[in-house]
């Protein structure tokens, strides 16, 4: 349902639309006297990099267990990674798309570019100013990409676990993509691994992702509540609102960044949270290892609990008449989601396991067996809840308050403008 438009979209279009009457050449004008040196051109390099291999994280080496995980060699397209007992090698032939990374349970593939709290970060900013966002690859869109399009070596180097959280948070992400331009890929295994990520990541949320195949039918719009909050920011600025400073209205830019900023502080009070309630380390001292991916996971699963529901894990169950206590166990696991405690038996926090299943892979006894468990557990109990409850609240009522004399204010302006 469309949103229903008052005076401030009336006055807003109206500024825009006088700056475009009195400036009608100005993008010509800067386009002409540019240096040319100067002038970005499109260069898909700019979006790839050569991932680094940390191998103590590879599921592979650390059990010792060729049967752990093969993943990442499932999805190459060149066959450019060689797992050993010991390490993990990236071949010249890399073509830098990004699967590995996106497929890697444990995140040993490195790459500063594909972070997954960047590539939330980069998605939300632009989710958060326009209208729609547009996330697709360098083959389908080659040119620059506008403000409100996200361009990744290949769609799949986007992992389920940030799709999730996305589209949890947001509902204006599509994908672009030209019908036929996945057909004539190099990376063919990109369109599969995508597919398969964001389905999932789908299931999880239970949000549709967008599909745009139409460069025609792009929207490169600003979103109406971007615009909005813009324009009275900088009323505000000029001192011809009826702003308080006790009611201080934050420019569109700035509104985005702060939530952005609100994000990175519930994923680090989250995992406060976490190990205050199940402690740092094993038994054995060992610090566990919370994956990026796992922390996208359960901040949003804090902030919406009835998600829980939507995963279908299986984490490690031991049967103790069989476990003989070697432990190898534990060495298999690169996060330290499971352990031998003192008294010698196995247990596993389930918010930390990666639900790989090499833990029960490398037990020549047979005495792991991968089981569901509850999802709820993954919900990460909110001590601050009520608190943030009552702040909500207030914030509320400060809103309110700010519409009345939003609204006062647009009373004098349509007063003045009678007279």
């Amino acid at each position: 349902m469309a949103e229903q438009r008052d005076m401030l979209d009336d006055i807003i279009d109206i500024q825009r639309d006088w700056q475009a009457v009195s400036n009608p050449f100005g993008g010509v004008l800067d386009s002409l006297t540019q240096d040319p040196s100067k002038v970005k051109q499109w260069d898909p390099g700019e979006y790839k990099e050569v991932p680094r291999a940390n191998s103590v994280m590879c599921l592979q080496v650390a059990s010792g267990c060729v049967d752990a995980c093969s993943r990442c060699l499932d999805v190459c397209p060149t066959d450019s990674i060689t797992i050993t007992d010991k390490r993990v090698v990236i071949h010249g032939s890399c073509r830098k798309c990004g699967l590995c990374s996106s497929v890697c349970p444990t995140g040993a593939f490195l790459t500063t570019k594909l972070a997954q709290k960047t590539l939330y970060d980069r998605v939300a900013r632009v989710a958060g100013a326009y209208d729609v966002c547009y996330v697709t690859c360098t083959r389908a869109l080659g040119r620059l990409p506008l403000g409100n399009e996200v361009v990744l070596p290949c769609v799949g180097a986007m992992p389920a676990e940030v799709w999730f959280s996305l589209l949890s948070e947001y509902g204006n992400i599509s994908v672009y993509l030209p019908l036929g331009i996945c057909d004539r890929c190099r990376t063919i295994t990109g369109e599969e691994t995508y597919a398969q990520l964001i389905s999932q990541a789908e299931e999880w949320s239970g949000e549709a992702m967008g599909l745009e195949v139409e460069e025609g039918e792009l929207n490169h719009e600003l979103s109406r509540a971007y615009r909005r909050s813009q324009f009275v920011s900088s009323m505000a600025q000029a001192g011809t609102m009826l702003v308080t400073r006790g009611v201080p209205v934050l420019a569109g830019a700035q509104a985005v960044a702060k939530r952005i900023k609100n994000h990175s502080d519930k994923l680090l009070e989250m995992q406060r949270t976490l190990e205050a309630a199940v402690g740092a380390k094993t038994d054995q001292s060992r610090r566990r290892v919370l994956t990026q991916g796992r922390k996208l996971v359960l901040t949003t699963l804090q902030q919406y609990p009835e998600l829980a529901e939507n995963f279908h894990l299986e984490v490690p169950v031991c049967d103790r008449s069989l476990c003989t206590m070697c432990g190898d166990c534990a060495k298999a696991c690169p996060v330290h989601a499971c352990d031998i405690d003192d008294a010698g038996r196995f247990y596993v926090e389930p918010t930390y396991c990666i639900n790989c299943g090499a833990c029960a892979q490398t037990c020549i006894e047979d005495a792991l067996t991968m089981e569901p468990f509850d999802s709820q557990q993954l919900v990460v109990p909110d001590p601050n809840a009520e608190k943030l409850a009552e702040r909500r609240a207030e914030a509320e009522r400060r809103r309110q308050e700010a519409k009345e004399k939003l609204r006062h204010g647009l009373d004098v302006i349509e007063h003045m403008a009678e007279e």
